[in-house]
């Protein structure tokens, strides 16, 4: 699994287009996520403290509706209980009224009742120890002693009262779902009727429940209601499992004694929140794969100029140096694919010229190798000459083979090719020794060498050529002047070899030193030799340079590099 999961991580980050994915992801991302959360962070804080306002002030409107109501029914019931209890006001001496002054007092008295009335009072009744009431026609008075609050409120005292919810169908007419509060108060009072009678006020409590409704729907609220004796009188239906977690609000009526819970569940009291939550780390995830498509749509017109490149690189390292590649573009990647094609073409022009090179070397070694077999054979028959010669008594003879033999000796020495100077000097002196017998004291030979130029190395056999170029073509019957002169440059030694001979045109000086005109009746094929082994060791920079004036002179100049 290891191996399997680092072949997937190599593959997948060699490739570039993967990298630059990556680039634009972690580019993208990181700024993403802090200022998504950050956002986030913030509107749901505002969200969350408005929400919490908002609830907080629909409860204190509930809280305050039910105070309004409770205040407004005890007001009425104090007044009414207050008239109840001066006789001087108000005698009620019996239920049903057998006079005319009995009657107008009791048509008096429920006009007073339906006085007190509001928009939203459903009723005011005196109720009697004997079931007998006062107040509008419409109550079924049988139909209220059967409902179960009326039997808790015959065990009121005076002072005592109660306060409940419950329906309107012990009305004749109306709503009979309608939902009612009532208060309930026992008369202060012994005299007539009024001994043990109860006051009844019924207040529509449609719109205090509507509003109860919207707390619970539309903020998903549970709502109970508990009265002075701690008993349930409200309770929403279906309330979801209490949690620590749920929030919470409690209010308490001092005056009334009852109490108000509101409980809201944690996942609708951020409902907002997490709305805001959820849509963020949508946009989040849209920017993401917004941005991997447009990092790959973008990445591809550039990776497909690396990967061109890439497949050129690796023709060029199988040998194909006729690759190119079209260059496009003028940006960067426009211009690494010229230079490319320019290091391909110099490359391609390099190798050639090495390649020329390394045959026009093999060519002058083939050339040095004939030059140097002739002599081979030249020195075993010069030896033998020698040994002759000596047997005749021929002196002068046998001095010019032994110093003859001494150059072609170092002419067939293929130690080294680098030799000092100074030996190189000892060669020429030999060679000289050979002209002079040859000729006899014709020509003027001047040496000045610098002492520091004797131990730098210069190819085997490299004045021996020019030397012999002079005898041979230069002078006539060995008379002239030959002066050598090695000196110390910066940077190089240089040597200029000069005669006082006949000299030469400058078709000539180019045939001795272009190769397409060498061996023409062997002619200059040594100075040629010299012009390209000097090259070919210290590179085209060095070399042979041949200047003369016809009937004047010639010199011939050799720089080398400083080499020990």
């Amino acid at each position: 699994m290891k191996k399997l999961s680092a072949k997937i991580k190599n593959y997948s980050f060699r490739s570039i287009r993967t990298k630059m994915v990556l680039f634009f992801l972690i580019v993208a991302v990181f700024p993403l996520l802090l200022f998504g959360f950050l956002s986030y962070g913030k509107s749901s804080e505002i969200v969350n403290k408005q929400f919490n306002d908002y609830e907080q002030f629909a409860v204190s409107q509930l809280d305050k509706q039910i105070e309004n109501i409770f205040e407004l029914m005890y007001v009425i019931s104090k007044d009414i209980n207050q008239y109840l209890s001066d006789p001087t006001l108000v005698i009620l001496q019996e239920e049903i009224p057998r006079t005319y002054t009995g009657f107008i007092e009791i048509k008096n008295f429920e006009r007073y009742l339906e006085a007190h009335k509001t928009y939203d009072t459903k009723g005011i009744y005196l109720i009697t120890n004997t079931g007998y009431y006062y107040g509008n026609s419409r109550l079924d008075i049988h139909k209220l002693f059967q409902k179960p609050f009326w039997k808790e409120i015959n065990r009121l005292k005076q002072g005592d009262h109660w306060i409940g919810f419950y329906n309107s169908d012990h009305y004749y007419t109306g709503n009979k779902d309608e939902k009612i509060i009532g208060l309930v108060f026992p008369i202060e009072s012994d005299f007539g009727v009024l001994k043990g009678s109860k006051l009844l006020i019924e207040t529509n409590a449609e719109e205090l429940f509507s509003y109860i409704g919207f707390l619970e729907n539309k903020l998903h609220s549970s709502i109970t209601l508990r009265n002075g004796q701690n008993q349930v009188v409200y309770k929403t239906k279906k309330t979801p499992k209490e949690l620590t977690s749920d929030i919470i609000w409690n209010n308490h009526f001092d005056a009334y004694g009852w109490d108000i819970h509101v409980r809201i569940p944690q996942e609708y009291y951020y409902q907002s929140s997490n709305v805001i939550l959820r849509y963020t780390i949508a946009a989040i995830l849209f920017s993401i794969i917004l941005v991997s498509l447009l990092a790959i749509v973008f990445s591809v017109p550039l990776t497909k100029g690396i990967k061109s490149l890439n497949s050129s690189m690796k023709r060029v390292s199988e040998g194909n140096l006729d690759t190119q590649i079209a260059v496009t573009t003028t940006d960067e990647l426009g211009i690494l694919s010229q230079s490319f094609n320019d290091m391909v073409n110099q490359i391609k022009e390099l190798i050639e010229k090495i390649s020329l090179t390394e045959r026009l070397k093999r060519q002058a070694e083939l050339k040095a190798f004939h030059y140097q077999i002739n002599p081979h054979l030249l020195f075993n028959t010069l030896n033998s000459i020698q040994w002759k010669a000596r047997l005749l008594g021929a002196k002068e003879v046998q001095e010019m083979i032994y110093h003859l033999t001494e150059v072609l000796h170092e002419n067939l020495n293929f130690a080294d090719e680098l030799i000092p100077l100074k030996k190189e000097l000892q060669t020429i002196k030999h060679y000289l020794k050979v002209q002079e017998i040859r000729y006899g004291q014709t020509f003027e030979y001047i040496e000045m060498i610098h002492s520091e130029c004797l131990d730098y190395l210069i190819p085997r056999m490299t004045l021996q050529p020019l030397f012999e170029n002079i005898f041979f073509h230069a002078f006539e019957d060995g008379q002239g002047r030959i002066e050598l002169v090695a000196s110390v440059k910066p940077e190089y030694l240089e040597l200029t070899l000069t005669d006082n001979g006949k000299g030469m045109n400058k078709e000539t000086i180019e045939k001795l030193l272009n190769p397409k005109h060498q061996g023409e009746n062997g002619r200059g094929i040594g100075v040629y030799n010299v012009n390209q082994r000097v090259r070919l060791h210290f590179g085209n920079e060095y070399g042979l340079s041949i200047e003369s004036v016809v009937g004047m002179k010639t010199i011939f100049s050799i720089k080398w590099p400083k080499r020990r």
